[in-house]
């Protein structure tokens, strides 16, 4: 494809997602509390002062949130999950308490019902889990809601792809397409970071790396590949082996992801071929032409 794709940006709560903006670091917090609303309001409170410029939760009903039919493993994970879900009214308070610390909160909805409820405590977008991208009931339901959409695109092909953006296109939906690798954790070798690189040659829209890997080294290296927003799965308790805590990033790792991320987008500089200021002197030297 020649020529250079104009990509409008995103804006999701403060963030304009896109080029030309800083990348958007977003710290999910999943289910990473376990259930314990003490340790939730710690993480949502670490993540904040630690840089975080948008958090996310996830919201479902356990029993709604994968699929039995099809995948009898599914009930073992439908037992995890349900240990560490919030009553409605805790999940609001959680929330309340976000936003009174001037912290930007959206989440993944797993259910029609618990995007209904997201949307009542004013989720600012919505992000589409990777296995839920085929779940075209959810995604309509979603961009029917008129917020931004971030999605994870693993394990998906091209043609799940085109099919969950012309969903979110008909309903006029602005979307954020998020390249993963469905590993979790996974190997900083298996990361693929070209495939940001196929992903903004095919579409205009702002591509961003949600990273399963354990520590800060992808995330500066998927910026350098053009990502536009960066999620990490965050913790306060990484020694814990329940969910995704084992490998996510503390709020030291938080602060030194964001440290890095912008040194990075200093060194990318700009995208044109005009002469830099820093080359002013050695003008002066250079032959002129004959």
């Amino acid at each position: 494809m020649g020529g250079v794709r104009q990509r409008q940006p995103v804006r999701i709560g403060n963030c304009d997602v896109g080029d030309g903006h800083p990348v958007c670091i977003t710290a999910e917090l999943g289910v990473n509390h376990l259930g314990d609303f003490t340790r939730a309001k710690e993480m949502v409170q670490a993540a904040h002062e630690a840089g975080a410029d948008l958090i996310k939760f996830q919201t479902y009903i356990a029993e709604k949130r994968y699929d039995t039919q099809n995948n009898p493993k599914a009930h073992q994970f439908i037992e995890w999950v349900a240990q560490w879900q919030f009553d409605r009214d805790v999940e609001a308070q959680l929330w309340e308490y976000a936003a009174d610390l001037g912290a930007t909160v959206f989440t993944s909805p797993f259910d029609i019902e618990s995007l209904d409820f997201a949307h009542s405590l004013g989720s600012v977008a919505y992000k589409i889990a990777a296995f839920e991208l085929v779940n075209h009931q959810l995604l309509r339901a979603v961009a029917a809601k008129g917020r931004p959409v971030v999605f994870s695109r693993g394990m998906a092909t091209k043609q799940e792809i085109d099919d969950a953006i012309a969903i979110f296109e008909s309903a006029g939906a602005p979307y954020i397409i998020l390249h993963t690798i469905s590993s979790y954790p996974l190997q900083k070798r298996d990361s693929h970071l070209r495939m940001i690189h196929w992903l903004r040659e095919q579409y205009d829209c702002p591509v961003g790396h949600s990273d399963h890997t354990p520590g800060t080294d992808i995330a500066p290296l998927a910026v350098a590949a053009g990502a536009n927003m960066i999620e990490k799965h965050f913790t306060v308790t990484p020694k814990r082996r329940e969910s995704d805590n084992f490998f996510s990033i503390t709020p030291d790792e938080l602060e030194e992801l964001i440290f890095r991320v912008r040194q990075v987008e200093r060194y990318m500089g700009r995208d044109d071929i005009d002469r830099i200021e820093t080359e002013d002197y050695m003008w002066d030297f250079r032959r002129k032409t004959e």
